[in-house]
């Protein structure tokens, strides 16, 4: 996707509805690089489609060396909560592999159906950001620059700390992102540091990725883009343990536990609120369940000031 057009397209131009039809889900391959999606969110998309059925459909493509056998465009999420369901079959558009140029025009269809239709946490944000602007630049003849957006010159100082490979990122997401209508910019919620930000974040590992998935650090874009200015990788991989491990709440504690500099320990209580602001609105639900009555005693303490 490029600068959107405001040109309003002819209603005899328009490309028909494609079909919708029900497909086997066991028939439904799920390629690797499509985000993992928590407990909580496949509960939550099983309900709504219990309750108010599947409102859309998922996207497939017909595989060509497996007769009968499909790949998954998007849609992940709606495929899970119907297999919770104990359902058999989803609706899909199926898709025929001569529809796409390349795989990068596959992937990109991905991209662009979950940035705008699905709150992405930071890392598959950042990760799908940056594969974008991998494929955007795979089209170019070169790398040009692109214009400057509006508030550029705010984030200027921040060029002036990069070293000669961040110059190089810095250029890629200013012409990625002047590829975008400022309209675009805005719905997606796209900037040329934020660009720059997603691509510093994907340069960790896939491997690393994977064992943060679903974890809180997860959402943190503050904490990932921390992560990956460490170096070398050892050491990122030392510090993904310790926070994993739960011997470290952020970045900066687990470098201070490497380093054995002195650094001040949050109080019991206070890790405790750290983990339990990061956990999802049903398994907070939970938690409070399992400590109904600490929280009844709080309450009544609490009503009697």
């Amino acid at each position: 996707m490029s600068a959107v057009s405001t040109k309003s397209t002819p209603l005899d131009s328009l490309a028909p509805m494609p079909a919708i039809e029900p497909i086997a889900i066991a028939a439904i391959d799920i390629p690797a690089h499509h985000r993992k999606h928590s407990r909580a969110d496949v509960a939550a998309m099983a309900e709504s489609i219990a309750v108010h059925g599947q409102q859309q459909p998922i996207e497939i493509e017909r595989r060509q060396d497996a007769i009968g056998c499909y790949r998954l465009i998007f849609g992940s999420l709606r495929i899970q909560g119907s297999a919770l369901l104990g359902r058999d079959a989803i609706n899909a558009i199926v898709r025929e592999p001569n529809e796409f140029a390349s795989d990068g025009a596959r992937r990109l269809r991905s991209f662009t159906e979950n940035m705008a239709r699905v709150r992405l946490g930071a890392l598959d944000r950042a990760v799908a950001i940056a594969e974008w602007c991998d494929i955007y630049r795979a089209t170019q003849p070169r790398l040009k620059p692109g214009r400057k957006a509006a508030g550029a010159a705010d984030e200027l100082s921040l060029s002036v700390r990069l070293n000669s490979d961040d110059a190089e990122l810095m250029a890629a997401s200013d012409s990625f992102t002047a590829s975008f209508s400022e309209a675009a910019q805005a719905f997606l919620g796209i900037s040329r540091a934020g660009v720059f930000r997603a691509i510093k974040i994907a340069s960790i590992s896939s491997l690393q990725r994977d064992r943060m998935a679903l974890t809180w650090i997860a959402d943190s874009e503050g904490e990932l883009y921390r992560l990956a200015t460490v170096k070398p990788v050892d050491r990122q991989v030392s510090i993904i343990d310790l926070i994993l491990g739960d011997k470290a709440g952020s970045v900066e504690e687990a470098i201070a536990l490497l380093d054995g500099t002195t650094r001040d320990r949050p109080a019991k209580w206070e890790v405790v609120h750290q983990r339990f602001s990061r956990l999802p609105a049903g398994e907070q639900d939970h938690f409070l369940d399992l400590n109904e009555a600490a929280v009844t005693r709080w309450q009544t303490k609490r009503s009697a000031r």
